[in-house]
C-alpha cells in the first residue's frame, strides 16, 4: 500500500535547479541519491530533482525539451508576500508571467529556469 506521495522534476542541470529551488523558493536540501538524482523538501512534501539532457526520450516519443511548456499538472508554493518572492525568482534565473492580486488572496503564474510552470500563491 502506498504511504507517501513525492514528486519529481526534470531538470537540465541539477546546480542551477538547486540553486533556484532553494534560494528562490526556500526549499531545503535533503538527500542526494547520486549526481543526477537529488531531493529537496518544502514543509512535507519531497520533491526529487532528476537531472535529464535535453532531447533524451521522456515519454512515448516525447523528447525532453526545456523550454517553457504547458502541463495541467504543477506545483503551488504558498508564500506570505508574492511580491518579494516573485523577485528572487527573477534574480535566480526563473521568469514571472502574471501576477494577479486580490484582497483575499494574490497569484504569480512563474516558471523555473527549465520551463516548469508553477504558482506562487498568498493565501
Amino acid at each position: 500500500m502506498t504511504h507517501m506521495a513525492t514528486v519529481s522534476i526534470d531538470v537540465s542541470d541539477m546546480n542551477q535547479a538547486l540553486n533556484f529551488y532553494t534560494q528562490a523558493l526556500g526549499c531545503e536540501f535533503k538527500k542526494k541519491y547520486s549526481d543526477e538524482w537529488q531531493v529537496i523538501a518544502i514543509g512535507a512534501l519531497d520533491i526529487h530533482l532528476q537531472q535529464k539532457a535535453a532531447g533524451t526520450v521522456a515519454a512515448g516519443e516525447h523528447r525532453r525539451d526545456y523550454r517553457r511548456h504547458w502541463t495541467p499538472v504543477h506545483l503551488d508554493f504558498i508564500v506570505e508576500d508574492i511580491r518579494p518572492t516573485c523577485s528572487g525568482i527573477e534574480a535566480h534565473g526563473g521568469s514571472v508571467e502574471k501576477q494577479t492580486y486580490a484582497e483575499q488572496a494574490d497569484i504569480a503564474y512563474c516558471a523555473d529556469p527549465f520551463g516548469n510552470g508553477f504558482c506562487v500563491i498568498r493565501e
